[in-house]
């Protein structure tokens, strides 16, 4: 993807060189779209097709420093979400972020996002309270991600309603697979 780079003072910046290759080197999902604003801002909105969080919608924007590949971008959640690895301020908690190495892309902090929606780890939280229902009782971990993508209060909590189309069917559907699997694996059926 071909970006073109503006600058005030009419020279293109080694940061703005850096963001136009990653850019042009992007292998965007089907689940992803990219909107970009500016030569350093830009947003990736990703609704999930699986797990816990499918259909769903939610806007990770990407603030590029001027020192950008040696400093890392600042990656914001812009929805609410209910996620063990990302905080209720949109803070996600990708490996690739911290420590940032100039080496480093905009596609593979990209791939680290998506992760989080297939694999969230209780293991290594922002969210406290999320991780541990999720350790604990995930069926209700599951009952809770469903509530707050339907915009109801969870915990202390108050969700706004998700942007993406979470159906009833697609709640219930999933709340029964988990208490399935949480039977199955700890042998209760």
């Amino acid at each position: 993807m071909c970006m073109p780079l503006h600058s005030e003072s009419g020279n293109v910046t080694p940061a703005q060189l850096r963001i136009a290759k990653d850019m042009a080197d992007l292998e965007i999902p089907s689940n992803v779209e990219l909107r970009k604003t500016d030569d350093y801002n830009l947003s990736f909105i990703i609704s999930p097709d699986s797990g816990h969080w499918k259909g769903g919608q939610f806007e990770f924007k990407f603030q590029f420093p001027s020192k950008y590949p040696f400093q890392g971008p600042k990656v914001t959640c812009m929805d609410p979400i209910y996620h063990p690895n990302i905080d209720l301020e949109g803070a996600p908690c990708v490996n690739v972020l911290r420590p940032w190495k100039p080496t480093y892309s905009t596609q593979i902090v990209l791939f680290g996002l998506l992760f989080l929606f297939t694999h969230p780890n209780a293991s290594d939280p922002l969210n406290q309270e999320a991780a541990k229902e999720m350790r604990e009782n995930p069926a209700q971990f599951a009952k809770n991600v469903v509530n707050a993508l339907k915009g109801l209060r969870v915990g202390g909590t108050q969700f706004p309603k998700n942007k993406g189309k979470v159906s009833e069917a697609h709640a219930t559907a999933a709340l029964l697979r988990k208490i399935r699997a949480c039977t199955v694996s700890h042998g209760l059926c």
